[in-house]
């Protein structure tokens, strides 16, 4: 299996699916805990660190609409360079059990990632008392 195939194939990820215990911790030092509806996007370099600038997608609605996988086709593939990888979280003011609504989020960003020769690392979830992965 060449290098883009395997790559594509780690943008499939299963909703249990999760970044390192260390990459976890410094996203949720980052993004702290849910406060308002918004997406954010880490890039992961090749030696593992996030890169510095931080991208959000403030004020998303509840649920993804019918445009959300397109528009975040677009994001990827404005933001990634070689050999980077893709933290999602989604940030949200509610209690740390996922909605269906965070679950669509999540089903879109899979879509979005799914063929892009891109890793999704993980797709986590800000809720009120801090950062998790999605499970």
């Amino acid at each position: 299996m060449d290098d883009e195939t395997s790559r594509a194939r780690r943008a499939d990820l299963a909703p249990h699916d999760s970044p390192d215990d260390e990459l976890l911790d410094d996203i949720a030092a980052l993004v702290q805990h849910g406060i308002v509806p918004r997406l954010w996007i880490f890039v992961v370099e090749a030696d593992g660190s996030l890169r510095r600038d931080l991208q959000q997608i403030d004020g998303i609605p509840v649920s993804p609409d019918a445009h959300a996988v397109l528009a975040l086709r677009g994001i990827l593939g404005y933001l990634l360079g070689d050999d980077e990888d893709v933290v999602f979280v989604i940030e949200r003011p509610a209690g740390a059990e996922p909605s269906p609504d965070d679950w669509a989020w999540h089903h879109a960003i899979v879509a979005a990632a799914r063929g892009l020769p891109v890793a999704l690392r993980g797709v986590l979830l800000a809720h009120r008392a801090g950062v998790a992965a999605m499970g």
